[in-house]
């Protein structure tokens, strides 16, 4: 039977509000709270810390936040004479290690981060057993906030002083919690890894029973290139670090990863960042690409560099100067090495990997060169995706395959700025030229379009055909869609957020129900359903859904140089269900539409036409081009008896 809590009193001494500056405001975050209580555990010697916390849920009146440790624990008069003396220098009394066999080095200096509870909870109640003995004592924030006001000292009620069989253990319990959202599971785990760098099968951290393991991500380029390597450097005027950078394919998601984080005696010392650098000439995309760690113990050691909230150093101290100027210096330096071997990537996929290089070869020895040239230009465009590159590539071909085009850009520039007429008849020949272009295109959609009302008569799958048809021909859906493009990030977006997996087609290909077509102004969701079936009630929500969640997403975007999109939605289908209609119409005013595949048709068809006239009157009706044009014109794309 348990022995009755003993007499024997706590003290607590302090200013008035030291708890509320060092506690309240400067750990107001789940992470920097429990991080303070993880680094506590690894000072105790502790191989385990267990972590229950609700996360994704809503956070409840009588929520409870757990952190356990099978540490050394704490005698009572270690709670009465280390853990509750605000500000106790331990290193200074007790070295630089832990008193244990593990002789850690100690993350512990300010003696405060016993008060990071507070950040987010009004109580924390601790319970430590050490040699047979167990404690159990609550801290009370109001009350402690009421005794510092006073000038008094606080003692902390003693709910437990008695003997016990357990072995030794810490155990810091948050009640009365103050965080009003839900903490996101993710972001939790993510920020709690990154804080340490003494994760081991000697110290291993437990989030809810899920132990947490620091994997290193995969990287483009890495410097060291080995994964897991650290380079080591010796800093004039700091001393020796470690440190690892690396670069990713695609830009980073999470921006608290982008930067590099410095460590010190394992613990985080400074939040991801760049040494100071913006961008700007360094090459500001670049960074969103760049993440790292350095490990400098030089900023713990003697001289204490660390901001007293732990997530940032007193980086205008001269022996830190020494390190902010190697970590610009490196910073700048991997930029460029990054942007080099990117670009050398990216001209070795176009030479080996593409359908493009082959066309090129064929080009004289000058074209060559200057398509060469101008696609090396393009690669070196840090931030440019494989997609766009190839895009950017195909049309430089066409233009270059041109030859006629391609002559008059050479008469134009060799032209004198004194040769008027020389130049007025050129740019005569150029419009001539344009619209003769204008005509073949126009005439090569007409044709796109009696091919699209086969496939509609003839009741094709709407996959891959007609869903593939619509996707590289999104004018078919709106004349002005000229310069919209096939995203595939977007669908991504899509399909991870709904949990959308894409159905197989025949030869082992994999398409989704949907594809999104974007340009710099406007994005737009389109599904495609089989000409001879009906939208539904169901389907409409579910475009609706799609749409509402990118609109949202663009919400949130913030940076002035990629200006938001207006988002739209689009279904095709055979015809709207019956009990669908008033649905639809509803809908239309706020961006998502309808369309039947022969309402496609027909306005495609009629708008060509139109175009197609128009822009043989761009050129002299005698010219023997435009009436090679009119060979066969009636028949291009004419289906007015197939209409009737």
């Amino acid at each position: 039977m348990a022995k009755k809590p003993t007499q024997r009193n706590l003290t607590m001494k302090f200013a008035g509000g030291l708890v509320k500056h060092l506690g309240l405001q400067m750990y107001s975050g789940a992470v920097p709270a429990i991080a303070e209580l993880v680094a506590n555990a690894w000072d105790a010697e502790a191989a385990n810390v267990r972590i229950t916390i609700p996360l994704d849920q809503s956070l409840e009146v009588n929520s409870v936040i757990e952190v356990t440790d099978d540490g050394q624990g704490m005698s009572f008069g270690d709670c009465d004479n280390k853990y509750l003396v605000l500000g106790r220098n331990r290193r200074a009394e007790e070295g630089d290690y832990s008193s244990g066999p593990k002789k850690r080095p100690l993350m512990a200096h300010k003696g405060i981060g016993k008060l990071a509870g507070f950040g987010i909870a009004d109580r924390i109640t601790v319970e430590t057993v050490s040699d047979g003995r167990l404690t159990r004592f609550a801290l009370d924030y109001q009350a402690i906030e009421r005794a510092g006001k006073f000038g008094s000292d606080y003692h902390p009620p003693v709910e437990a002083d008695e003997t016990t069989k357990e072995k030794h253990r810490t155990t810091i319990r948050l009640t009365q919690l103050k965080l009003k959202r839900s903490v996101p599971r993710e972001q939790f785990v993510r920020s709690l890894l990154s804080r340490f760098a003494v994760y081991s099968n000697d110290f291993r951290v437990w989030v809810n029973d899920a132990p947490l393991e620091k994997k290193e991500g995969v990287y483009q380029f890495r410097f060291p290139a080995k994964k897991g390597q650290w380079q080591e450097d010796d800093i004039p005027g700091f001393g020796h670090i470690k440190w690892w950078i690396g670069f990713t394919k695609d830009t980073i998601p999470h921006e608290d990863v982008r930067g590099i984080s410095v460590l010190a005696r394992g613990k985080l010392v400074q939040t991801p960042w760049f040494f100071g650098l913006s961008g700007g000439v360094y090459g500001q995309h670049g960074l969103q690409y760049m993440t790292g760690e350095v490990q400098a113990e030089g900023l713990d050691e003697d001289v204490d560099l660390v901001a007293t909230d732990r997530a940032s150093v007193l980086w205008e101290d001269t022996k830190a100067k020494a390190l902010v100027d190697w970590g610009q210096a490196k910073v700048k330096e991997l930029l460029a090495e990054w942007a080099g071997m990117r670009a050398k990537t990216r001209m070795d996929r176009v030479k080996k990997g593409t359908r493009y290089w082959d066309r090129i070869q064929r080009f004289p020895v000058r074209e060559r060169r200057e398509l060469t040239a101008a696609i090396e230009k393009l690669a070196n465009i840090p931030t440019i995706e494989d997609d766009r590159l190839d895009e950017l590539v195909d049309f430089l071909v066409k233009a270059y395959e041109n030859e006629t085009f391609m002559t008059l850009i050479r008469q134009l520039n060799a032209a004198s700025p004194e040769a008027q007429v020389e130049v007025l008849g050129l740019l005569k020949e150029w419009d001539v030229l344009e619209a003769i272009a204008t005509a073949q295109v126009v005439r090569g959609r007409l044709e796109v379009i009696g091919k699209f009302e086969q496939m509609v008569e003839a009741k094709v799958p709407e996959k891959p055909d007609m869903h593939e048809l619509l996707r590289e021909h999104p004018w078919l859906i709106d004349l002005a869609w000229n310069m919209v493009e096939h995203e595939r990030s977007l669908d991504k977006v899509l399909a991870g957020h709904f949990k959308v997996k894409p159905q197989k087609l025949p030869g082992g290909r994999k398409r989704l129900d949907f594809f999104c077509l974007a340009d710099a102004g406007r994005a737009v969701v389109v599904e495609v359903k089989r000409p001879g079936e009906s939208a539904s009630k169901k389907e409409l929500r579910q475009l609706q859904d799609y749409v509402h969640y990118l609109r949202d997403r663009e919400r949130q975007q913030t940076d002035p140089q990629q200006p938001r999109r207006n988002v739209t939605g689009y279904l095709v289908c055979g015809e709207i269900a019956t009990e669908a209609g008033t649905l639809a119409d509803e809908m239309a005013p706020h961006g998502v539409f309808v369309r039947t595949w022969r309402g496609l048709l027909d306005t495609a068809r009629n708008g060509h036409r139109e175009f197609f006239r128009v822009a043989k009157t761009r050129a002299p009706a005698e010219d023997p081009r435009i009436k090679a044009l009119e060979v066969g014109d009636d028949s291009a794309g004419e289906t007015d008896a197939d209409d009737n």
